[in-house]
């Protein structure tokens, strides 16, 4: 039986709201991060952040991070999911950041967060950041306006294709063109631009691998299509200063795992981090102890959708299916963790949703489901609030870490084409580049940290 819950209550909800911090992170450069954002990061209480922004740049801080990536046709999180996470941290009195590729207020879909934020009167700030179109034009050497050349400069979309602009200006910049290069190009010449217009598309911008392609408008139109992700196109005739040696492309590009050594020098150097600590998404000997012994709870709660679709991993791995399920009062405490449970065939027993926190023991108890036995499947991170909020309906919680936020989705995988030289710090960092690549190419060169660490270079990657 289905029962649904919008009663709220102030039990348990902070005296003082939280604070959102909207920030943009840059366009790839790690150090492209501003001072400002920096700071920001080491106050968060939980750091909400996309598909463009390396997980390697929040290494060092403490919050709890939550990836909620966004490509074209394949999001993590909807945007309404995003709104809907960052207000509920904000009213449990968090400190938030939202952290964003580029720059939150172009193309970044920033002015519908801080929306939602004034509808639930939470206070924010807006900390701008380095957009795609600056980094690519420094990075490539160019320039998007040049006297005498361009005096005026456009920024646009790739999509939708059937209302792509195409403004007069003497440079147009189009962003998110993965799939639409050459519908931009058609739009363009459709609106008579000459086909000698210089075009460059540049990829993977202020990156370790960024590449970029340059020619005309027609030669680029003649071109088998192909997609480029994450890219953008600069068109205009001051892509006539591009040299394919700038003093982006002639640094050498280093692969290091720890603290890099001072001979790579950073007039001569591109450092590519390389995170070597093991992440592991689930507490395995917990999981298998809380499946065997099923039998001892009377309720499980899912409070996301990760949640629902990781504890059944578990559960299938183990043998056992949601017959074993039968005798437990399923419970989901929103829309996206009910809507999850549908996929295994199961229509949730009690599904609470409220707009603000709510005593959810209270919730439960008015259900006449007071003093349960709660497995509470969900991250590395327990919310405390949650918890206590059940255990005040005089239930006992059982916590357990079924994921690890980001982990199983935001394994960042190496390019070694554009890699010239790699550094292992230690032999551990060794065996875990080991998992992810089979073999070094014979043209890089490898060094490493000490004797021990050789040795197991050549053990594992011997010619």
């Amino acid at each position: 039986m289905q029962m649904m819950s919008g009663s709220q209550t102030s039990a348990s909800v902070p005296e003082r709201k939280g604070y959102v911090y909207i920030a943009g992170a840059g366009p790839g450069d790690p150090e492209l991060l501003t001072l400002k954002a920096e700071r920001a990061l080491r106050e968060a209480d939980v750091i909400l952040f996309d598909d463009l922004v390396l997980p390697q740049m929040l290494d060092t801080y403490k919050a709890e991070k939550i990836y909620t990536g966004k490509r074209k046709d394949s999001h993590h999180f909807e945007q309404d999911e995003i709104n809907q996470e960052i207000v509920r941290h904000a009213l449990l009195g968090r400190t938030v950041v939202r952290l964003k590729g580029g720059d939150p207020f172009i193309f970044g879909r920033g002015g519908e967060e801080i929306d939602t934020l004034r509808q639930h009167g939470i206070d924010y700030e807006i900390i701008p950041g380095i957009t795609a179109a600056h980094g690519a034009s420094a990075y490539t050497e160019i320039p998007l306006t040049l006297r005498k050349v361009s005096s005026s400069v456009a920024f646009c979309t790739g999509h939708p294709v059937n209302k792509i602009q195409v403004p007069d200006t003497d440079t147009i910049v189009y962003y998110m063109v993965a799939s639409t290069v050459h519908d931009v190009l058609d739009a363009v010449a459709a609106k008579g631009r000459s086909g000698k217009t210089m075009v460059a598309v540049v990829q993977n911008a202020t990156r370790y691998n960024q590449q970029t392609f340059t020619g005309t408008l027609d030669e680029f139109r003649k071109r088998e299509k192909a997609v480029y992700s994450p890219a953008l196109v600069i068109i205009g005739d001051t892509i006539s200063l591009f040299i394919a040696e700038n003093w982006y492309s002639r640094k050498k590009k280093v692969l290091t795992t720890g603290e890099a050594p001072k001979k790579f020098v950073p007039a001569d150097y591109i450092t590519v981090p390389f995170p070597c600590q093991q992440v592991a998404g689930a507490d395995l000997g917990a999981v298998k102890a809380c499946i065997e012994g099923i039998d001892q709870f009377s309720m499980l709660f899912f409070q996301n959708r990760f949640a629902v679709r990781y504890f059944f991993r578990y559960l299938f791995e183990h043998g056992r299916d949601v017959r074993h399920l039968a005798h437990l009062v399923i419970c989901a405490a929103n829309r996206s963790a009910s809507t999850e449970l549908l996929e295994y065939g199961i229509i949730p027993d009690c599904r609470l949703e409220a707009e603000t926190p709510t005593s959810i023991g209270e919730l439960l108890h008015n259900q006449g489901l007071a003093g349960q036995r709660i497995l509470l499947p969900g991250a590395e991170h327990v919310d405390e609030l949650v918890a206590g909020q059940l255990r005040e309906g005089g239930s006992q919680v059982t916590p357990l870490v079924v994921y690890v936020h980001g982990a199983q989705d935001r394994v960042e995988t190496i390019d070694l084409d554009f890699i010239d030289e790699i550094y292992f710090a230690s032999a551990e960092c060794v065996r875990k580049f080991r998992e992810l690549h089979d073999a070094i190419p014979s043209r890089i060169n490898v060094s490493t940290a000490d004797e021990r660490t050789e040795r197991e270079y050549h053990t594992l990657f011997a010619p």
